[in-house]
């Protein structure tokens, strides 16, 4: 794999800007983090900028201020920065960063490893087939010379163990498992980590959890599972909308459901649509249709439509999956 074009955005410029997708999870900040000790142990001048705030429970891979929000950021960015965008190849699912911080770049660069519906006109590092983006970053760090510290390494392998569900997911390859293995020489702790990330839930996600898998409806003989999350839910539960970033894949522990679909709307009213599948259903063809993107077993889109009606037609598009059974 050639890392040529971010070999030359390292050698012209020394200000960077890095950003990922709206909502960050463990992946997009795992892999700021580690851009961001990677580009300053080099001498670079780097700034994490994001649209929306980190879940406390990645804390640990950063000091206070390491991370800004885009709201806070009084000052225009030096003419002759770049934009790292990182874990989304769509300028558009950047929030607020792509209209206040992206004009006043002299250019953007994106790695991602989520397949594409849109020409990119930027340079890029796009590796559809990657567990993750942290992996890429490890590939990019190894070519290019750039030594891997602990926090590194932490950050990292954060991004991984989140993207590829503790290395079940169907991207998890001997390299992805070669690259954690160099990970835990360099410093992650397999075992504090996985306690991180899905051990230190708050009290209040598990009453979400409790109010979120009451609302669970089955379609196509049982094959389709659909959650739903509106803002009132969150605010009865007393949690925060990213507490249920992983509530979606519960219902693909049962053995017949073949598709997770969650419907969540956060505390401004904007509402999302996360699909997961098992098996050869892509339902990232689905999220592209309404603007999104994502893999073929997992993906979103911000919904343009009425919770009622978005339903309705994601159900219409599962159809052709399921025949002769009834929705």
């Amino acid at each position: 794999m050639a890392f040529s074009q971010f070999k030359r955005l390292i050698d012209t410029y020394d200000i960077f800007f890095i950003t990922c997708h709206e909502t960050p999870d463990g992946d997009a900040i795992g892999a700021e983090i580690a851009m961001y000790h990677a580009l300053t142990s080099i001498g670079k001048r780097v700034r994490i900028i994001n649209a929306d705030p980190v879940p406390d429970k990645y804390r640990y891979l950063y000091t206070a201020g390491t991370v800004e929000l885009i709201q806070d950021l009084d000052e225009k960015p030096e003419s002759d920065s770049v934009l790292l965008i990182l874990d989304t190849n769509d300028i558009h699912n950047i929030g607020e960063v792509a209209e206040s911080l992206l004009p006043h770049t002299a250019e953007y660069f994106i790695i991602d490893h989520h397949e594409s519906g849109k020409d990119i006109s930027s340079g890029r590092v796009i590796e559809a087939s990657a567990s993750s983006t942290c992996e890429i970053l490890f590939k990019i760090m190894s070519e290019l010379g750039i030594a891997i510290s602990k926090e590194m390494a932490i950050a990292l392998y954060t991004g991984i163990i989140y993207d590829t569900g503790c290395f079940v997911y169907p991207k998890t390859t001997a390299f992805t498992f070669s690259a954690a293995e160099k990970l835990v020489r360099a410093g992650a702790n397999p075992n504090s980590l996985y306690t991180a990330i899905y051990e230190s839930n708050s009290i209040s996600s598990l009453k979400l959890q409790a109010r979120v898998l009451s609302s669970l409806e089955l379609h196509y003989d049982h094959h389709v599972a659909v959650l739903t999350m509106l803002r009132e839910t969150i605010a009865a539960a007393g949690a925060l909308y990213e507490e249920a970033d992983t509530l979606i894949n519960i219902p693909l522990q049962s053995e017949k459901i073949r598709v997770s679909v969650f419907f969540k709307e956060n505390t401004e009213g904007l509402l999302r649509c996360s699909l997961r599948s098992k098996g050869n259903i892509n339902v990232s063809r689905i999220a592209q249709k309404y603007g999104g993107g994502g893999h073929r077993t997992a993906a979103g889109f911000k919904s343009p439509c009425p919770l009622d009606q978005i339903h309705t037609l994601v159900l219409q598009d599962l159809a052709v999956h399921f025949p002769g059974t009834i929705a």
